[in-house]
């Protein structure tokens, strides 16, 4: 009967061991891939994994961003987009000055002005096949202190207050975008934004939609002209 105890305490310690190492493993991974480093401007969020392929560059609009486009993807490679769901990364925890209301609209008007600009252009389909791109976007975390948090340590809300001194309090909102093949997986694209919407009055005052309406319009604007030239 000892021996049997022994048997069973070993192998569930062993049992053990082999999913703290599992664990151990899995936050190293997501850790590291955080740490990546950003240029100035920009925070990694962790959501496209792997940012060793981006490089900053120049949108249409003379703006900043973080852009790799696959070498094999050339005009008219593709002939239609599908287009996934705006998603939150992390899921963000409401607070007084930006409520779930408030970040379920922005969201929803991310996806409204996407599927409006992209369909002007380009055909939209619901399920993967030949010729067909998966865009995945989302709202990424960012820290309202970038000088104090390490990547790691983002505070997990989508829209946060920032505040430097001299200056109102102001919306800061970073959106990362994955572009694969839906078939294969392999990536063609992926983009990083960062940017700071209207400065708010007061430091209890809450963001609305209104707040970054003009940011969203601007990056789904050059955003879906950009997609547009590699599918027809």
């Amino acid at each position: 009967m000892k021996r049997l105890i022994r048997l069973v305490m070993g192998i569930f310690l062993a049992s053990a061991a082999l999913f703290l190492a599992s664990c151990s493993h899995t936050q190293k991974t997501q850790e590291s891939q955080m740490k990546q480093e950003a240029p100035k401007g920009f925070q990694y969020s962790g959501f496209l994994g792997d940012y060793s392929m981006l490089s900053e560059t120049m949108d249409a609009r003379g703006e900043r961003i973080m852009r790799y486009v696959n070498p094999k993807i050339h005009a008219g490679a593709y002939q239609a987009i599908m287009l996934e769901p705006t998603q939150f990364y992390p899921q963000p925890q409401p607070t007084k000055q930006v409520d779930a209301n408030t970040l379920a609209s922005i969201r929803n008007y991310m996806d409204t002005s996407l599927q409006t600009k992209l369909a002007k252009k380009i055909t939209l389909v619901s399920k993967p096949g030949p010729g067909v791109l998966r865009i995945r976007p989302a709202i990424t975390a960012v820290s309202g202190d970038k000088t104090s948090l390490k990547p790691y340590q983002y505070i997990p809300v989508a829209f946060v207050i920032t505040e430097a001194k001299g200056r109102k309090r102001t919306a800061a909102l970073q959106v990362e975008v994955d572009v694969t093949d839906s078939l294969s997986g392999e990536r063609m694209g992926a983009a990083v934004r960062s940017g700071e919407g209207a400065q708010l009055e007061g430091r209890k005052a809450q963001l609305t939609l209104d707040d970054v309406r003009p940011l969203l319009d601007k990056w789904t604007d050059t955003g879906s002209a950009f997609v547009s030239q590699f599918v027809r």
